[in-house]
């Protein structure tokens, strides 16, 4: 372990740096990174993130550091940072995503300001997760100030294209095709309350009805001779759908949690008030645990369809994501929860998360990762999103205690 003296003077720089952390959060907050795209519409052309990317990688720059731009395209990098020595024999990623959701309407505020008002700034991607972003920035130079040399490998991945659905081929899974490994890794989604040691798994489909159109003034359709409404299938199928149940078996990173099935999320059909239907296209999305799988569930609804006389349909994949688990004895898991208890004075909880996040990519090439832990905040995927800014300040202290103690360091007194 090292030094209390040496956790004192990290703590010192963190404090001594945190208007300059606050301010370039602020900065980040303010540059636009909003994604609007479903993962089968995202592309390597549009410069989503371009802008955050260039902030993160000028300041690191002026840190000492020397970031890389890695990616599909020069519009949108990841942006890719290394510390510590060539030859090392511990590794340790943060990841974070730089695109955020598009602003969600009844923002009181400017969704761009970063402005900072009672000890909370506020903004789109504050809390997910630019002011974790800037926790990894300021974490490794508080490091830098103190004069501390790693004796392992820091790897900072600042990716796009997470929010479409953490299932995207240009961020983390991008950079994992080039080979880029560690021992572990964190990703920083927001809340201190919870270390999150894995996350449940989802499938999100279309289903698609087909009919026959016909005018609703014709006669064929009066004597029921011709036309079969879409709309009407696609009624019945989601009855036949609404008590679809996902067996499953309990895990212990998710306690009391279950599969979900929600369908229909979304809805559309029909071509004109006089017309039948003849297409009806309808969404849903399925929340999964542990060992279930994508062709499990498309098993289960096409033995539900069968039960409906004469439908014709279509079930696409628009994604699929596996739920995932690390053992809570993981070193990086301990070290989180003894360091935040210090930093905190509060013992957070260890268990799994609901949504998902570019994590599952991680684990399932044998990174223990955990796939939540950051500084505390609401609004996130809704509006007035804000993060706290006191808590902020003690994540990134921790930030910077873990990453030493995980990898070791010397000059520690």
């Amino acid at each position: 372990m090292a030094s209390s003296r040496l956790w004192q003077r990290i703590s010192s720089a963190v404090t001594k740096n945190f208007p300059e952390q606050t301010s370039f959060a602020s900065a980040l907050v303010r540059e636009k990174s909003d994604n609007p795209y479903t993962p089968d519409q995202s592309s390597a052309k549009v410069p989503i993130e371009l802008g955050v990317a260039e902030l993160i990688a000028g300041r690191l720059h002026s840190f000492g550091l020397s970031p890389k731009r890695v990616g599909v395209s020069k519009k949108r990098p990841n942006i890719l940072c290394y510390c510590g020595p060539s030859r090392f024999r511990k590794s340790l990623i943060l990841n974070g995503n730089m695109d955020t959701i598009p602003a969600g309407e009844g923002y009181t505020l400017d969704p761009f300001s970063g402005a900072v008002r009672e000890g909370k700034l506020y903004g789109v991607g504050a809390a997910d997760m630019k002011g974790t972003l800037s926790a990894y920035v300021y974490a490794i130079k508080a490091l830098i100030d103190v004069g501390v040399q790693l004796d392992g490998r820091l790897i900072l991945e600042f990716v796009v294209d997470e929010e479409p659905g953490g299932c995207s081929e240009f961020g983390t899974a991008y950079l994992l095709k080039q080979g880029i490994r560690a021992k572990a890794a964190i990703i920083g989604k927001p809340g201190t309350a919870k270390i999150a040691i894995g996350n449940r798994g989802g499938y999100r489909f279309r289903l698609t009805t087909m009919g026959e159109a016909v005018h609703t003034g014709r006669g064929a359709w009066e004597r029921k001779e011709a036309g079969r409404n879409a709309i009407l299938d696609m009624a019945k199928a989601i009855v036949s759908l609404e008590n679809l149940e996902i067996p499953y078996k309990p895990a212990r990173a998710f306690m009391g949690r279950s599969p979900v099935f929600t369908f229909p999320t979304k809805i559309s059909g029909g071509l004109s008030i006089s017309t039948v239907p003849d297409k009806c296209v309808a969404y849903g999305d399925v929340r999964l645990m542990p060992g279930n799988s994508d062709k499990q569930v498309k098993i289960w609804i096409r033995e539900k369809l069968a039960s409906i006389a004469g439908i014709q349909y279509e079930l696409d994949d628009l994604l699929f994501v596996p739920s995932v688990e690390i053992d809570r004895k993981e070193e990086i898991v301990e070290l989180l929860v003894r360091h935040a208890k210090e930093v905190l004075s509060s013992t957070p909880k260890i268990e799994g998360s609901g949504p998902w996040c570019d994590a599952w990519m991680l684990v399932t090439h044998d990174i223990p990762t955990v796939s939540g832990f950051g500084p505390d905040g609401a609004g996130y995927h809704g509006v007035n999103e804000w993060i706290d800014l006191e808590s902020l300040r003690k994540v990134t202290e921790i930030y910077a205690r873990v990453i030493v103690e995980y990898l070791g360091a010397r000059g520690k007194s």
